[in-house]
């Protein structure tokens, strides 16, 4: 069930993101300072106008002055409503442009407008730091913003008791008479039926789970939940990194912060926040305790002991080999750069993977290139190539699911494991490469749907894994970190 989600989930961001390309705009999340005054004296309700009903909002308009698409722009039920409806311009397009929604859902919405539009989620739930403004007889929080780059203005709202998130966005002339018209005839009609959201990060119950054993086959795969001294709460399900320093230093690279951890035992234990000069979101460690940080658009920067010692241009994201003298830089395409540090400085060669089309992960260790990635069919795999190029062999997944995004793999002394996000897998080869089977993330940690966004060897040859997780009762999601051994 979890792989057919797993596809079925792919298929629709690629629907998604297809629709991007289509006339009808997306929100923008670039927001300016919210704003939290009402923009204008209260407007009457035009005499004569027409009156749109729904069973979550009414609207009295002129219909003189507004239109909409009754079949594409209109919709309605118990739980949701939305109606687009416009000022035409003269030509074509519009002059002004509202949409109002209204949801009977959970709060996970309405605190993502939060997040995205400039609220500070906890002065707004606690400290009560914001001014409303009543919009269709609801207090609305508002904030003035661009949708794809045209100037807008949003109101939006959560009543708690009845379970419904309130939108409005407007486009166009917002501070027009004419608007102030429409919204002075808008009403929202919500029902109290005793909802209660689900806990504010503050109040929610960190994430936890217990030790356990999962078997492929007649191994035995151990799985135990390492605590991180305050949880780390974020909202990027993806972007996340981790490396482990010699010493039992663990270097954990989060919402663009870089924090260090003593693995103390059964823990990670805080120490401090790591400066660094740029905005990363690959690491890797060295052998003599040196920190690799790069990403697109930045330099491949060396840190020692906290130090910048070395900075090269013109890389992209780049993956170092232990040593430290070599590495790969590379983008999404199978065109990338070999690298060589020496004597502080930085030579480069091309270097081309020809069985691959698109990368989405690139890993090196002491013996291999892995790189995660589609070929011209679009079909995943893991190809493991020597320093040199040289292809070695080809991993693959079950015979009918094959592999959905690989985002960490390592050489273990068995063979390979590799942590499949997508498919929420972990995934066992033998030493030539052959499949051995896989194992669901329930299975092996207890987990519900988590995205895996990384690991690093530990020199007992067990794995740090970390991966982002929903919490049991909905308050946040966190980055947690297990480590894998058996294999």
């Amino acid at each position: 069930m979890k792989k057919l989600l797993a596809l079925l989930l792919a298929l629709c961001m690629l629907l998604t993101f297809a629709a991007c390309d289509t006339d009808e705009p997306n929100p923008s999340n670039e927001a300016t300072e919210p704003q939290t005054n009402q923009p204008s004296e209260p407007v009457e309700v035009p005499e004569n106008g027409t009156k749109l009903e729904t069973e979550l909002f009414n609207l009295t308009y002129d219909a003189d002055v507004w239109t909409y698409d009754a079949e594409d722009d209109f919709y309605h039920d118990e739980e949701y409503a939305k109606l687009l409806i416009i000022v035409p311009a003269e030509d074509e397009g519009y002059e002004i442009n509202v949409e109002i929604r209204v949801s009977i859902e959970d709060a996970e919405s309405f605190r993502s407008y939060l997040d995205s539009y400039g609220f500070d989620a906890y002065e707004y739930a606690v400290n009560n730091s914001y001014d409303f403004v009543t919009i269709g007889g609801f207090p609305c929080l508002m904030q003035e913003g661009n949708y794809w780059g045209e100037p807008c203005l949003r109101y939006f709202g959560r009543d708690e008791a009845a379970g419904a998130t309130v939108f409005v966005e407007i486009l166009g002339d917002y501070n027009s008479a004419t608007t102030q018209q429409l919204l002075a005839g808008l009403e929202f009609t919500l029902t109290d039926v005793g909802n209660v959201d689900f806990p504010w990060p503050w109040d929610g119950e960190p994430f936890s789970a217990e030790n356990r054993t999962a078997m492929l086959g007649n191994i035995a795969i151990n799985s135990q939940w390492i605590p991180i001294s305050d949880p780390l709460v974020t909202k990027e399900t993806f972007e996340h990194a981790v490396a482990y320093a010699a010493g039992g230093n663990v270097y954990i690279l989060t919402d663009g912060v870089l924090k260090r951890y003593t693995m103390d035992g059964a823990e990670l234990v805080y120490d401090s926040d790591v400066a660094v000069d740029g905005e990363f979101d690959a690491i890797q460690v060295s052998n003599d305790g040196s920190l690799w940080l790069s990403a697109f658009m930045e330099p491949l920067s060396c840190y020692t002991d906290g130090t910048l010692v070395a900075s090269y241009e013109d890389t992209d994201s780049v993956c170092m080999a232990p040593d430290g003298t070599w590495g790969i830089s590379w983008f999404s395409s199978n065109e990338c750069q070999k690298i060589t540090i020496s004597g502080g400085n930085m030579s480069t060669q091309d270097m081309i993977f020809a069985e691959v089309d698109t990368i989405s992960h690139l890993m090196v260790d002491n013996s291999y290139i892995y790189v995660c990635g589609s070929n011209l069919d679009g079909d995943h795999y893991v190809f493991v190539y020597n320093p040199d190029g040289t292809l070695v062999m080809t991993l693959d997944g079950d015979s009918d699911w094959g592999l959905g995004s690989v985002t960490f793999v390592a050489k273990t002394a068995n063979g390979f494991m590799g942590l499949d996000a997508n498919m929420r897998e972990l995934v066992f080869w033998s030493a030539d490469g052959t499949y051995l089977g896989s194992l669901e993330d329930g299975d092996v940690f207890g987990t519900s749907y988590p995205w895996f966004c990384g690991g690093a060897v530990l020199p007992d040859g067990s794995i740090l894994v970390i991966m982002t997780e929903d919490r049991a009762d909905q308050s946040a999601m966190e980055l947690v970190a297990f480590q894998l051994s058996g294999f």
